[in-house]
């Protein structure tokens, strides 16, 4: 008897239903939920704002390197140190590697570079006609079947 009403009553309770009146349900306001979610957001933007406002960032002074910023100076400056070190040694380079063999390495170097202008282009290409077809199935088209 007794005991198992009970268990019964526990039971009901923990399933969420009830021999008695149902439960009301709360409704939902999305109006509040709204403005909770605004303050807290509003209340986070405060206090960014306020950190970057408190930080110091003039402390460290970054080099930033651009167009008269000194590196071409510099550039300028290493060139002149390598050639004022082995300015008196053209003759042993000449007598070690043969007169023109600075153009040869040039000429290999050129012959190098067209040839990879080349395969650049003919990628290009190939990404261009990739474009077309990927273009084609975008409207909506398929592949002939055969």
């Amino acid at each position: 008897g007794g005991c198992q009403r009970c268990v019964r009553r526990a039971m009901v309770k923990v399933y969420g239903t009830s021999e008695g009146a149902p439960e009301r349900r709360e409704t939902v306001n999305v109006a509040r939920q709204l403005m909770a979610v605004i303050g807290i957001v509003g209340i986070a933007i405060v206090v960014c704002v306020a950190l970057i406002a408190s930080s110091n960032m003039k402390s460290e002074r970054t080099v930033m390197f651009g167009i008269g910023s000194g590196e071409e100076q510099e550039g300028a400056n290493a060139v002149y140190t390598t050639f004022e070190t082995f300015k008196d040694q053209e003759k042993e380079v000449e007598e070690l590697l043969g007169k023109d063999f600075y153009k040869e390495a040039f000429k290999e170097a050129e012959e190098k570079t067209e040839k990879e202008v080349e395969e650049v282009e003919a990628v290009v290409k190939e990404a261009q006609a990739e474009h077309k077809v990927l273009e084609i199935f975008a409207k909506g088209a398929d592949a002939p079947l055969k």
